[in-house]
């Protein structure tokens, strides 16, 4: 209608807004029959009219967060044709506290799995020296430098750490694929609106990197304690 029309590019033009789509009272009487299914003879007799024309708002990814719905919220609230605006306050605030205490617990426990991926490393390859040890006697004997007898190990240190990261991908793939098999079924068709996708190829190539280099640095630690030359 003419009304809609110039609200909706206004909506639209709102900072944070990525798309808006307008219900009509018949839509969300369609919409209502649907969620009732067997039961939608309760609506026989209402007339579609009865519901308010609504606007349907998806937020851009950047403002998917607890700060940038109620920004977005508050610039709703300055257009005078919008008497109500509803976004589960008290659901996105327990959702957002939720978050921080998932990313503080990941950062301590990714902390914790560093130290015990470079004391894992770091003891093994001390293992693998000590086992070792007559060889790289005889090859000090003959004049072998540290550099080269400490170089096998770095390889061996950094073939570890790319192991442990290719490991932790599968792991994590495995994780993903199979997370619906867990989950109740009631709770199944509400994520699946929500998009679970797989890491990034960025952040695969980061913690394949991050293996590597605790590998590389396990590796040094452990020929600096156990490797001495004089």
């Amino acid at each position: 209608s003419s009304e809609v029309e110039p609200l909706l590019s206004k909506t639209r033009l709102l900072e944070g807004v990525e798309i808006v789509r307008y219900v009509s009272p018949y839509d969300a009487m369609t919409f209502m029959e649907m969620k009732l299914g067997r039961q939608k003879n309760l609506l026989e007799g209402i007339q579609p009219t009865v519901l308010p024309p609504s606007f349907e708002i998806q937020l851009k990814k950047d403002y998917r967060n607890s700060t940038g719905i109620k920004e977005v919220v508050a610039r709703l609230k300055e257009i005078p044709q919008f008497e109500e605006i509803q976004y589960g306050q008290e659901w996105v605030e327990t959702f957002s506290v939720l978050v921080h205490i998932l990313r503080l617990t990941q950062w301590i426990l990714g902390g914790l799995l560093l130290i015990a991926i470079v004391f894992i490393i770091s003891n093994t390859l001390q293992l693998t020296i000590s086992s070792r040890r007559e060889e790289i006697e005889v090859m000090c004997w003959v004049g072998a430098s540290p550099a080269f007898i400490r170089i096998p190990f770095y390889v061996e240190g950094l073939i570890q750490g790319l192991l442990g990261g290719g490991l932790a991908i599968l792991f994590l793939f495995l994780l993903h694929q199979g997370l619906f098999l867990y989950i109740p079924p009631s709770m199944q068709a509400w994520l699946a609106k929500i998009p679970v996708l797989f890491l990034p190829p960025e952040t695969i190539a980061w913690i394949i990197l991050g293996g590597i280099v605790l590998g590389f640095f396990g590796s040094i630690v452990a020929s600096m304690r156990v490797l001495k030359y004089k």
